[in-house]
């Protein structure tokens, strides 16, 4: 490994992770498994997915703490469970060596946490998207509202163009932006069907979704010849 920039890597983990710490939004349990899956990012996808996962982290919490500000709500403090929902699939992306499945899983988590984060800030109250017609309270699971998939759509590129400032592949740009987009709203969808009727909890959606994301990056990359 290259020093100077395992030493990097490690000072960003170490400033994140006491940060979440401070901030409560990451549990002790939680920030000591932050540190561990951040390393094994890097260790397996280099800068390239480590980077991918840093602005995962802060979108995330800027969002999130951005809505929560606004609706005077308290940003709840994330487990190892919320941690597992949310990036298990990208990791075990990498240790399967599937890389592209990684940013498809990691673009549909922070599409997924924008989307959510942002949409309750929407002046208009969400539709249920098994039933376009209904209109339901805010934080509703399966819910959505116009503003929401826009800034779902828009982080779902981000990640996108992450991987394309390394790579300059406008095929992965594309097939990881549809594949995190595409994962928000099946996550959406297994809130209305499952998780409103307790069959899902939201870790669980949370883990289907990325699995999703990644399948539809994977199935993408074929298309386009990536992998």
């Amino acid at each position: 490994m290259n020093l100077p920039e395992l030493s990097a890597v490690i000072l960003v983990l170490f400033i994140s992770a006491l940060t979440a710490f401070k901030t409560k939004s990451l549990d002790l349990k939680a920030v000591i498994l932050a540190l561990i899956l951040g390393f094994l990012v890097y260790y397996l996808g280099g800068i390239p997915a480590f980077t991918a996962l840093v602005v995962f982290f802060l979108i995330g919490e800027i969002t999130t703490k951005y809505s929560r500000k606004k609706l005077n709500s308290p940003h709840e403090t994330r487990t190892i469970n919320n941690i597992l929902g949310n990036s298990g699939i990208a990791l075990l992306s990498l240790i399967a060596g599937i890389p592209i499945g990684f940013y498809g899983a990691i673009s549909s988590a922070l599409s997924d946490t924008a989307s959510a984060e942002i949409g309750m800030l929407s002046l208009k109250k969400p539709r249920l998207i098994t039933d376009l017609n209904k209109r339901v309270e805010r934080g509703t699971d399966g819910g959505i509202t116009s503003l929401g998939l826009i800034a779902g759509a828009i982080t779902a590129v981000i990640l996108g163009l992450v991987h394309y400032f390394f790579y300059f592949n406008f095929n992965a740009l594309i097939a990881i932006s549809i594949a995190g987009f595409s994962g928000t709203i099946i996550d959406s969808i297994l809130g209305a069907k499952f998780e409103r009727k307790q069959k899902l909890n939201n870790n669980q959606v949370n883990f289907i979704a990325g699995l999703c994301g990644a399948i539809i990056a994977v199935a993408l990359g074929i298309y386009f010849q990536i992998i």
